[in-house]
């Protein structure tokens, strides 16, 4: 969803006005900045259980509520069955939005710090947690591609709020929230599941705001960017999609490309048909989709969060359009460079190519 048409940090303390230049990179990396090569068997079986709650809710939330919408019908709205199944819909529905309070309680739970260590998960951040926190900027935070669900993300939020030291710390997703469709905010059940990252309405004026007081992820190609990539090719839907740029060079914040690897196969998605169509409108995925064991849960591939500079946007409080294409133009190409610069580090992604459109 473009802002337009109508996440990282902030610390609650002040912070040091330092300058983070931007440096297009010619060189990966040579050694990640997070990693989680090592686990026993126990952890990354438990790192898979837990990562399957947040695929798995995308299965249940909408077969549930489609239950309970035929049970009134079907055996009436007074009938046991009826109530037991709008019970748990009805409580969601009523539940205050405490997505960003509890999520150091979910976040930084054992069995959830397992789940990078399912994925053998590595970062390469050529700008740090750290570094990023000392401008005291705001950033709109470009994640691509979007996939099924972002497990990728899933793990840079996990291993970002362990790190004391290195990282954002416990309140990462209320620092930092993730902008979202707004469906997210309100469907029964995955609104408290994805609600513990953070999530925020993915509209112009909300986004406006949130960069007055700090910075957030979005996903900008959005669920788009699912129906057409290859096991060849990755496709990542940025042409049109320009809201971004002007809304951080009119809000004085700045925009830092990230390249999600494994977030198009982690999940298989049927790509056709009614469901695919309602997915593209939604903004969420509700067309069918499966991993491991044919299953809707993760499978057990390598996935690689990969972070540029900063681009060093301009303050523009009325940008022309040549500004804004100008700008565009540039974070297109870090994108590309940041790809190909990482590609070589995830086994599944060698040979691939990467595709603006």
């Amino acid at each position: 969803e473009d802002p337009e048409e109508d996440s990282e940090h902030r610390t609650d303390g002040p912070l040091s006005p330092l300058s983070l230049a931007p440096i297009m990179s010619s060189k990966a990396l040579d050694q990640p900045t997070r990693s989680f090569p090592v686990s026993t068997s126990a952890e990354r079986a438990a790192g898979f259980l837990a990562a399957s709650v947040f695929s798995l809710v995308y299965v249940v939330a909408p077969v549930w509520l489609l239950a309970a919408l035929v049970s009134v019908f079907a055996s009436g709205l007074t009938s046991l069955s009826t109530l037991l199944l709008w019970a748990p819909l009805l409580v969601s529905a009523l539940l205050p939005d405490t997505g960003g309070s509890i999520s150091p309680i979910v976040l930084c739970s054992w069995p959830v710090r397992q789940i990078p260590k399912y994925f053998r998960y590595e970062e390469f951040h050529e700008a740090t947690d750290r570094e990023l926190r000392a401008t005291g900027k705001s950033y709109v935070v470009g994640a691509h591609p979007h996939g099924v669900f972002s497990f990728v993300g899933v793990c840079a939020a996990i291993a970002s709020m362990n790190d004391a030291e290195g990282g954002f710390g416990p309140r990462l997703a209320q620092h930092v929230p993730t902008a979202a469709a707004s469906v997210l905010k309100v469907f029964p059940l995955l609104k408290d599941v994805l609600g513990v990252f953070g999530v925020i309405p993915a509209d112009g004026k909300t986004l406006a705001r949130r960069l007055q007081k700090g910075s957030f992820v979005l996903y900008i190609g959005g669920m788009a960017e699912l129906f057409r990539s290859s096991p060849r090719r990755e496709t990542v839907f940025l042409q049109g999609r320009k809201g971004f740029i002007k809304l951080a060079l009119k809000s004085g914040a700045d925009v830092v490309p990230v390249y999600l690897f494994g977030n198009t196969t982690v999940l298989k998605a049927l790509t056709w048909g009614p469901l695919a169509d309602l997915s593209r409108k939604l903004g969420v995925s509700v067309t069918l989709f499966w991993g491991r064991f044919a299953l809707p849960v993760p499978k057990e591939v390598r996935l690689t969060y990969a972070r540029g500079r900063p681009l060093g946007l301009p303050h523009i409080a009325e940008p022309s359009q040549a500004d804004i294409d100008h700008w565009h133009a540039k974070y297109c190409e870090a994108l590309l460079q940041l790809f190909d610069r990482y590609k070589g580090t995830n086994p599944d992604y060698k040979h691939k190519t990467l595709a603006i459109e």
